[in-house]
This record gives C-alpha cells, structure tokens and sequence, in this order.
C-alpha cells in the first residue's frame, strides 16, 4: 500500500499484485467483501483522487498534460452482449467477458505510475469508490445523483463523455453500485496508521 496523506492506497487494482490482469465483473459489494477479508475497505472518492493527482493535484496521474499512451487506454470498443453477461457467474457469462476484456496486467505500463507510485489509476479498469462529491455536469438525472458510489479511472476504452481523456477528474455515476461489467474493477484502501 502506499500512503497518499489521506489513506494508504493499494499500489494496483485488485487484486493488488505487480503483473496480476485485475479482477473485474465486480459490483460494490464484490469490491468491499473483498477488501475487507484483507483488512481494508473501498476507497473513497476523495483518497481515490488525491492518489491520482499526486502532492502537486495534477490532473493526470503522470502529470500536468494528456499522454495519448501513458495508460491502458488505448482499445477498441467491443459491442458487449449484455445478455449473457447477466447470467454471470455462468461459464457463458465468463467467456463473454474473458472476450471483451482488454485489460493489461496490473502495473505494466511504467508510463501509469503516480508520483507516489500507484499505478493505472487511469485506464486499464474503471473503479468503484465511495462518493464524496456531486457531480451536476456528468450525474444528469435524478436517479445518478442518488448513487451513493461512481466509477473512476475510465477503462481501455478512454472515457464515454467529453472530452474522452482518462483525467484523474473524470467520473461516471451512469451506474448504481449493484452494476458488474467486463470493463469495472476496483483498488482497496485503509486508514492511516494513527
């Protein structure tokens, strides 16, 4: 873990492990059941963002301008059969989105490191956090704003609204926290020791 004054932060998607692909099909609560059977917990917005940003509140993670291929972000888009990812953990399910995932493994991308060493906060998987801010431009609709946790980070498919760029500040609410997808994983974060 690295700590990132707010929290220490898992240095890489779950399931936290340099060259390990990162676990995705994963709702919020796959996410905290996970995390804490190893002593930790779901990150929130607020630590997820001071990780990505750095010290210095950069809006990239690897610094102050957009890097085209910093990050696992540079896939094809794959039009997904819902269908059968609704059947998840059926063998069918799983084939589906072992097809469409274009994860790489965690940390592989030197390129997508942090300034304190935490790596594909952008790209790679879009993660799950505890919501801390309203979003009035991305959560349009009553039903997002009432979300109680959004997805940071884009996935290898950059990002859905403009300008598409895997920024530390983009956020999705599209999506309550019972959602699971091909594209969706998350990282563990703890408090700090006191």
């Amino acid at each position: 873990m690295v700590d990132v004054q707010r929290a220490c932060i898992d240095r890489f998607e779950a399931p936290n492990q340099q060259g390990a692909p990162p676990l995705v099909m994963q709702t919020v609560d796959d996410a905290q059941s996970w995390c804490k059977q190893r002593g930790k917990r779901l990150c929130t917005e607020d630590e997820w963002l001071r990780a990505c940003e750095g010290p210095a509140g950069q809006p990239y993670p690897y610094g102050p301008r957009y890097q085209e291929h910093a990050c696992n972000q540079d896939g094809r888009y794959i039009n997904p059969n819902w269908g059968l990812l609704g059947k998840w953990p059926a063998e069918q399910a799983v084939a589906e989105a072992r097809r469409l995932n274009q994860a790489e493994p965690s940390g592989k991308r030197p390129t997508c490191g942090s300034a304190e060493g935490v790596y594909d906060l952008t790209g790679n998987v879009a993660e799950w956090v505890v919501k801390t801010h309203e979003h009035p431009e991305a959560c349009q609709n009553g039903e997002q704003r009432k979300h109680q946790y959004v997805m940071e980070g884009c996935s290898w498919v950059k990002c859905f609204r403009e300008p598409h760029e895997p920024a530390c500040g983009y956020v999705n609410c599209a999506h309550d926290g019972g959602f699971r997808s091909y594209e969706v994983g998350f990282r563990c974060c703890k408090d700090r020791a006191r």
